[in-house]
């Protein structure tokens, strides 16, 4: 705790090996490990929540930090899940899969998975799988179970800087040979309809019963540099998504949210509530709600993230 206010929070990340991980990650942070696909930056889901890295709460939870300090960290948002942000480091097609609504959701007692990826790094060949172009599902049943579904499916090229949004129930997939930071909402149910003959389980029939054949993918190409304007690329009634581009210095005034800044190109200093911080590539913060401001320093791109 700051004088005035709550400052910034620094959570361990968490990582998860992944049969179709790429190299990237371990590369750039430096891991000893091989094989790790996905890196949890903020989760407060059970099972893979976060510890905070330093300060006094130092080794905690973040759902004690919720806990014990919910008016700080969340303001007026009365939940005890944060929008969760993580890496997803791709050296192949991730499964075909969807995931359910918040009515969906609660069935299970679990909630909506609805998400969106920002490419921060991308072969020449990628792409993302989102949407179906058949909406029977009679017709997508018979193309799984015989292993052609590949030509119903929706794909999409993208590269370094392109942002896409993937609501609840929409049939998609991350393609492989990218880097991606995915920022969606609190759920942790996958339903996986079509794995290329991985041999894992399929859940083919709760798959066809939740998707929506009808969801198209929003699309934002975020290449062009707003230098020292904060602009929104995605919104959803869960979480909000921004992109800044900062030139020297930038002032992030408090808005009563807590907020998650990753920076996705560069490095910056991050000054608040007398605290200071660098922040590098692919490194994560959570900024509490009590925070009134962030001054903010160097030459990056962030991507922030709010409820």
């Amino acid at each position: 705790m700051g004088e005035t206010g709550m400052s910034l929070i620094k959570l361990e990340p968490v990582y998860k090996k992944s049969i179709w991980a790429g190299e990237r990650l371990r590369k750039i942070r430096g891991l000893t490990a091989s094989g790790i696909g996905i890196s949890r930056e903020v989760c407060a889901y059970q099972g893979s929540e976060n510890v905070i890295a330093a300060g006094p709460m130092k080794g905690e939870s973040v759902g004690r930090l919720i806990a014990d300090y919910h008016r700080e960290l969340m303001g007026e948002d009365d939940s005890n899940q944060l929008v969760r942000v993580a890496f997803m480091d791709t050296a192949e097609d991730l499964s075909i899969q969807v995931h359910p609504d918040e009515v969906q959701a609660a069935i299970v007692g679990d909630y909506e998975k609805s998400e969106s990826w920002y490419i921060l790094e991308a072969g020449e060949d990628a792409y993302i799988t989102a949407g179906v172009n058949c909406g029977d599902s009679r017709v997508l049943r018979k193309a799984a179970e015989e292993s052609h579904l590949e030509e119903y499916l929706i794909r999409h090229p993208v590269k370094k800087g392109d942002f896409a949004m993937i609501p609840a129930k929409m049939i998609h997939a991350c393609g492989g040979d990218m880097l991606v930071l995915e920022i969606g909402s609190f759920g942790g149910i996958t339903y996986r309809l079509y794995d290329y003959g991985r041999g894992r389980p399929l859940d083919l029939e709760r798959s066809l019963e939740i998707m929506d054949p009808t969801l198209a993918c929003l699309m934002v190409h975020c290449q062009e540099k707003h230098d020292n304007e904060l602009w929104t690329v995605g919104t959803h009634r869960l979480f909000q998504v921004d992109i800044l581009d900062v030139r020297e210095h930038y002032y992030l005034k408090g808005n009563g949210k807590y907020r998650i800044l990753t920076c996705v190109e560069g490095f910056c200093r991050l000054q608040c509530e007398g605290e200071v911080f660098i922040l590098g590539y692919t490194e994560t913060i959570l900024v509490p709600a009590a925070s009134e401001q962030v001054e903010i320093a160097g030459t990056c791109r962030l991507i922030i993230a709010e409820r």
